[in-house]
């Protein structure tokens, strides 16, 4: 039986093919996959020309063989990773570099009609979402993230989030959820700004109010836009023993200079997280399940699998697209 599938063409193109459907102990009939804010950086998307696009999906199992903890017809989150959680990575809770993690992935991507799950990662990164709807069980992965950045900085009273993109929106309601007192988000745009006080923050500068007002004041600074002018800026919101979190990286290859002894006197830890693993993706669904975290209110933009070059030139172009995802008929 064929199957539809968004292949990345190129770094910023894309082409819906046929393609056979895959086979495997766990089946999904595709029902929503969000566009990442990571995939938007054409550097990023160059080293995976030739693959299927998506890598935030949810859907319906069709095909269930030897796992006892899935079902026919249950609404599915899956990771696009899952780790072995044996080796000696996965004891310290190091997943992203578990070797079994790198090397599993979804057959073929988040953004086809049908998605075949391995054993392996059906069993340690894989589970039924049933009391979510799939607009929310979406977020699960990119909330995972934010999960593991938290976790990886510690606990923190005063947060700074810098960029309101979508992804810091959610560190916005995680940090909050997570036990943070009080948030504040940067962003130059003024209707980004908007959203961060919908999502929650106390306060909301731009960078050049943020330059005065949030001088050594945080616990714990999220890093989210790449750049090596704005992680600069942003480590002079953290205060003395403080710690910033680098939630994004720079394009290969770009430097970012730094004065290393002023941040050794400063005690500041930096602190880069890479994506999330299994006890990242649980927290996070428990997020959203008690609505300690509502991501769904961040959906502005829905598109259909034939739309798919439209949806990445819209989530691209910023602005009044906050978050863009693609529904699949069925659900």
């Amino acid at each position: 039986m064929m199957m539809r599938q968004a292949v990345i063409a190129a770094p910023d193109r894309f082409e819906v093919r046929d393609a056979p459907r895959p086979t495997g102990p766990l089946v999904l009939r595709t029902a929503a996959c969000g566009i990442c804010s990571g995939d938007l950086m054409p550097w990023y998307l160059a080293k995976k020309v030739g693959t299927v696009f998506g890598h935030e999906p949810v859907g319906r199992a069709v095909h269930v063989a030897g796992l006892s903890h899935l079902h026919e017809g249950d609404l599915v989150f899956v990771h696009h990773h899952a780790p072995c959680l044996t080796c000696a990575e996965c004891v310290r809770g190091a997943y992203v570099h578990c070797p079994t993690w790198k090397r599993t992935r979804l057959d073929p991507g988040g953004m086809a009609e049908f998605i075949a799950v391995s054993r392996e990662m059906a069993t340690n990164d894989c589970f039924a979402v049933n009391d979510l709807t799939p607009e929310q069980a979406l977020f699960i992965e990119p909330l995972g993230c934010c999960a593991k950045a938290l976790a990886r900085s510690g606990h923190a009273e005063r947060v700074v989030v810098v960029g309101c993109g979508v992804m810091g929106l959610l560190n916005v309601q995680a940090a909050r959820a997570a036990g943070a007192s009080e948030v504040i988000a940067v962003e130059p745009d003024a209707h980004r700004r908007e959203w961060a006080r919908q999502a929650g923050a106390d306060l909301v500068l731009t960078p050049e109010q943020a330059a005065g007002e949030c001088r050594q004041w945080a616990d714990m600074v999220m890093i989210g836009p790449g750049f090596p002018e704005v992680i600069r800026a942003a480590l002079d919101y953290v205060r003395p023993a403080g710690v910033a979190c680098l939630f994004t990286p720079t394009a290969t290859g770009v430097l970012t200079s730094l004065d290393l002894g002023e941040y050794y006197f400063r005690e500041v830890s930096l602190v880069p997280s890479y994506s999330c693993g299994p006890t990242d993706t649980r927290r996070a669904y428990e997020w959203i399940r008690t609505r300690a975290v509502r991501p769904e209110m961040f959906i502005t933009h829905r598109y259909r699998l034939d739309d798919i070059q439209t949806a990445y030139n819209a989530a691209r172009s910023g602005g009044e697209v906050i978050k863009a995802i693609v529904t699949f008929p069925g659900d």
